[in-house]
């Protein structure tokens, strides 16, 4: 089977995010089953094998379409998805949607345009695909408050390859990154990431002697810097940009804990690296997180904004463990050696010319 992937932002090696990362690996899953994909972006990180990745403008995606057997198009309210949606259903091509999150409104302009997007843009995307992958149930609700029919819809988390996951090596003693404990998180730095919250909680008596890791890019840092400087805590704040992968391998390994302090998550692939590598974590208690805590029985879970909670959790991570049933368990849910064959299962469907409504009954 030939299959497009579509994404406007495609850096998975370059700290592009996790939408990129399950769509890396997602690829090598299927051309590992023998399948052929490429994967069409605007801002593509180059690969050549196993699979291939390239530039395509929107209007240029018209001609690789005519390649494909199906085509997932990825990302919430992204013109660029639709404009692969498009161009496959005017081809009589059958498309897959994953929206992976909707996050919410910044301002009433922007709230405004979000609420038309969504009932129009979106509303087409969802109900005249072959299917949409929801990450969680958490999402049918929304769907539900804005009129969208979830009868083409199918539930499969985002995923990572299991065999890139190795467990990093013990720390025997005392390791080279600073503080007591040495915290770390890895993202793009977005108020939606609310990093601001783990900031502040440094001050906090519980952690006097931790020092916090920022790993990724945006435009917040200037913002979060400030922060830093006005708390009082510059010094034990680092903000070390983009690190390629080996580079956050050897960080994550000398790190006593990580902290994801969202407010909002589709199904946060950082977190199941994480915790597979053994790495104890500390979550906001939103639903995307809680998708995998849940599974992996890890309880260090704070109410979103709640620093007062979330101050004792990272003080007290220097004597957590990640139990090898956790690492069982999230390998059997979120492993693309584990569930390729579940999305398999829906491009298959989609080119006979069904729907994900035949794969789990929704058909009313």
């Amino acid at each position: 089977m030939r299959i497009l992937q579509v994404h406007k932002d495609f850096e998975p090696l370059k700290g592009g995010g996790g939408t990129a990362r399950h769509i890396h690996g997602l690829a090598r899953a299927l051309t590992g089953s023998g399948h052929e994909v490429k994967v069409a972006s605007l801002h593509p990180e180059i690969v050549e094998t196993p699979y291939k990745s390239f530039h395509a403008s929107a209007t240029q995606l018209r001609s690789h379409i005519a390649w494909a057997d199906v085509i997932h198009v990825h990302g919430a309210r992204s013109k660029y998805a639709v404009a692969g949606a498009l161009h496959a259903k005017l081809q009589g091509k059958p498309f897959v949607y994953t929206p992976h999150a909707f996050y919410g409104a910044h301002s009433s302009a922007n709230a405004a345009f979000k609420a038309v997007w969504d009932r129009t843009a979106e509303k087409f995307l969802f109900e005249k695909g072959a299917g949409t992958v929801l990450l969680t149930d958490a999402w049918y609700g929304w769907l539900k408050d804005r009129g969208i029919s979830a009868k083409r819809t199918i539930i499969i988390p985002n995923c990572v390859l299991g065999g890139d996951l190795a467990a990093p090596p013990s720390r025997p003693g005392p390791g080279t990154l600073a503080g007591a404990p040495a915290i770390i998180t890895i993202g793009r730095l977005d108020p939606v990431k609310r990093v601001g919250d783990v900031i502040r909680a440094l001050g906090r008596p519980e952690l006097v002697n931790a020092h916090f890791h920022i790993v990724g890019r945006g435009d917040q840092r200037e913002e979060l810097e400030a922060l830093a400087q006005s708390t009082g805590v510059k010094d034990r704040v680092t903000f070390h940009g983009f690190v390629d992968d080996a580079g956050v391998a050897a960080m994550v390994a000398d790190s006593d804990v990580f902290v994801l302090a969202s407010e909002q998550e589709g199904l946060p692939t950082v977190l199941l690296e994480m915790l597979i590598a053994r790495v104890p974590i500390v979550c906001t208690r939103i639903p995307g997180n809680l998708a995998i805590t849940s599974v992996a029985e890890v309880e260090t879970t704070y109410d979103v904004g709640d620093i007062s909670a979330l101050a004792p959790l990272l003080a007290a991570s220097r004597d957590v463990t990640v139990s090898d049933a956790s690492v069982a368990a999230l390998r059997h849910a979120f492993t693309w050696e584990e569930r390729a064959e579940d999305m398999l299962a829906l491009y298959k469907r989609a080119a006979a010319g069904g729907t994900a409504a035949d794969l789990t009954g929704k058909h009313r």
